[in-house]
């Protein structure tokens, strides 16, 4: 059944509502933004104890969103394969039986095909496995390296901007597949790849990596007329596990995509961490 919040959301105009709120964040008026982000850090309850700064630092909301951590406040473990975000891993599986389905919600799939919107991007991930990572609100929003390895390129694919929360899992058809999202590719040392989807979420919806100012999403500066944009990098972008890959200015949810070489030799990856909460540099 459909709620009146589903049909709002659905006729909402959520890119140009998103930028708007996204421009509220960013807003410097004192006293008003600095009661809105300090009213913020209070309702979600933030953890500012491992900020690198106090919450005064911080001049609105969205300075306050996208804050980095005290340093040594994660420890990154020495496993192969560790998480690149704070949140929770909703939901894991393998590509089996010639077949690339991805879980959304219980009785709800998509297909690796459609979230790449690349079919021999896919078929270089026959045989591997995903997780997928929900960030809440009151998380650490930045997006670290879950491997050691090489930046081989990323890619952009426009979309729409509808909550990830459950009630959205829930109700919209392939939610993963048609909202916005930004995919950094990379390569280990061994040959073996892994891809880190990054998807955006109403409300601002923006999506930032440190290897390109150009690919912020939902900011105006993307071709949004076809429906993949792909980006190579001019040099060579090299990630120790744990450093700093990206954020997300509000939202949202990550997918990790797996290759069969690291399945192979962690054929248990993801899954002793099914529904529970994970934070940046833990095994997974």
């Amino acid at each position: 059944m459909n709620t009146p919040f589903y049909v709002f959301m659905k006729l909402l105009p959520k890119n140009a509502a998103s930028r708007a709120f996204g421009a509220f964040t960013r807003l410097n008026i004192p006293p008003f933004t600095r009661w809105a982000r300090s009213a913020f850090a209070r309702y979600y309850k933030l953890n500012m104890a491992e900020s690198e700064y106090p919450l005064s630092h911080y001049k609105n909301i969205g300075e306050l969103f996208i804050r980095r951590l005290k340093p040594g406040a994660r420890i990154i473990d020495n496993a192969e394969v560790v998480s690149p975000v704070d949140g929770v891993l909703s939901q894991t599986g393998t590509f089996d039986d010639g077949k690339q389905t991805l879980i959304q919600t219980k009785g709800k799939f998509y297909e690796l095909k459609d979230l790449l919107r690349d079919d021999e991007m896919a078929a270089r991930f026959e045989e591997g496995a995903f997780a997928t990572i929900y960030l809440a609100p009151f998380n650490y929003h930045r997006i670290h390296s879950p491997v050691k390895g090489d930046l081989v390129d990323a890619s952009y694919c426009p979309g729409t901007l509808w909550p990830v929360n459950a009630g959205s899992v829930e109700r919209v058809e392939g939610l993963f597949c048609i909202n916005e999202r930004l995919t950094s590719h990379i390569r280990l040392q061994d040959g073996s790849e892994i891809l880190v989807v990054k998807v955006g979420a109403t409300n601002v919806g923006r999506i930032g990596v440190v290897y390109s100012d150009d690919l912020l999403v939902n900011a105006g500066k993307l071709d949004r007329s076809k429906k993949r944009l792909d980006w190579q990098p001019a040099s060579n972008f090299h990630f120790e596990k744990g450093d700093e890959l990206g954020r997300f200015e509000m939202g949202s949810t990550v997918i990790l995509i797996v290759d069969k070489k690291i399945r192979e030799r962690h054929p248990n990856l993801f899954k002793s961490r099914l529904g529970k909460a994970v934070k940046v540099g833990e095994a997974l």
